[in-house]
């Protein structure tokens, strides 16, 4: 085994001196390290804030079923709805919501919303609208309805010369339809009595009441829903009787 010197290593002062500035020269020789500021907690959240806004306030525009006037092909917009063009017959169609009030003759056409109200009487006008609201006497008019057709009480028409995909009776509304009506969606808050052919979805609300003969794949009874109808599950369109236009005026019962 070899002996070691374990004397220990002295250095004087002055060898101290000048190693200390040694080192400090080549610390100051060394190029500045480039810092950047931490951001406070404040604004972690304001960039997490905008960050997040792009993700969150994504919206997919909604979509439209929108029924041709012309033509009455069916078609989807998205968005809002605005004038446009039928993709089948390229006739431009006009939107705008109206409300009509007093004797009426001017016809309608509009992809909009027609409100019929209460005091209006149609005399010969035919009114064709994306959505109509009938409050009305429209017994002398014609009404297309290219969606849906929403019956208030007091409304007087004639289911002869009245078309609709989609019927609703609301509250407070009483009415007694002498003819077969063929439709998509039925959905009733006051009382109907008729015979109804439904392929869509028919929805009887609380306090509404149903009666005659339903023919339907899909029936909702919600909890205070009255059913006097006789129920068929499906539908065959071709045992339903044609209308018949001689007993075809339908008014308010109450």
């Amino acid at each position: 085994m070899e002996d070691y010197d374990e004397s220990p290593i002295v250095i004087d002062g002055y060898s101290s001196v000048q190693a200390i500035r040694r080192s400090q020269k080549r610390t100051d020789a060394r190029p500045p390290v480039a810092q950047r500021a931490l951001p406070s907690r404040q604004d972690e959240g304001k960039s997490g804030k905008q960050a997040g806004a792009k993700i969150d306030h994504t919206v997919i525009p909604q979509k439209h079923e929108v029924v041709c006037y012309e033509c009455e092909y069916v078609f989807m917009v998205s968005g809002s709805i605005k004038d446009t063009m039928c993709p089948k017959c390229h006739r431009s169609l006009r939107m705008e919501d109206l409300a009509i009030d007093g004797k009426w003759t001017e016809s309608i056409r509009t992809i909009g919303t027609v409100n019929i109200k209460a005091e209006t009487i149609l005399e010969g006008a035919e009114i064709r609208a994306r959505d109509i609201i009938l409050a009305g006497n429209a017994e002398n008019g014609i009404i297309r309805a290219g969606r849906k057709l929403e019956l208030h009480k007091g409304a007087k028409f004639n289911i002869a010369k009245t078309r609709m995909m989609d019927l609703v009776i609301r509250k407070g509304a009483d009415f007694a339809i002498p003819a077969t009506i063929s439709l998509r969606n039925l959905e009733v808050e006051g009382t109907l009595k008729a015979r109804v052919f439904a392929d869509g979805v028919v929805v009887i609300k609380r306090g509404a009441i149903l009666d005659g003969e339903l023919h339907t794949p899909h029936l909702v009874v919600e909890d205070g829903g009255g059913l006097k109808a006789q129920v068929v599950s499906g539908i065959r369109k071709d045992k339903a009787p044609e209308r018949t236009p001689e007993r075809g005026l339908v008014s308010n019962n109450k």
